[in-house]
């Protein structure tokens, strides 16, 4: 989630072995006790409007292609995603 005006960004890279993917944006940030948990299946934080899928999809079908997800966030200066995935 990134507010009116904010910016995402994504960025790629590849070798032999994996191409890697970073989503970044400028949002609020995920606080840090939920951080661990953003990949469960139904968890959410207090204001979103969503249901508690999304990373838990997005994780499901990274792992089921040999990748890995990750999540990166500080309070106010956003998040980032990261996957990679063999080649």
């Amino acid at each position: 989630f990134t507010p009116r005006g904010g910016t995402i960004r994504v960025r790629s890279s590849q070798d032999r072995q994996a191409v890697a993917i970073a989503v970044r944006d400028t949002g609020t940030g995920i606080p840090p006790d939920d951080l661990p948990h953003i990949f469960d299946r139904f968890h959410k934080s207090r204001d979103s409007r969503g249901t508690g899928l999304g990373l838990t999809i997005a994780k499901n079908l990274v792992v089921a292609h040999g990748g890995e997800i990750l999540a990166e966030s500080e309070i106010g200066k956003g998040t980032t995603i990261r996957f990679t995935l063999p080649t």
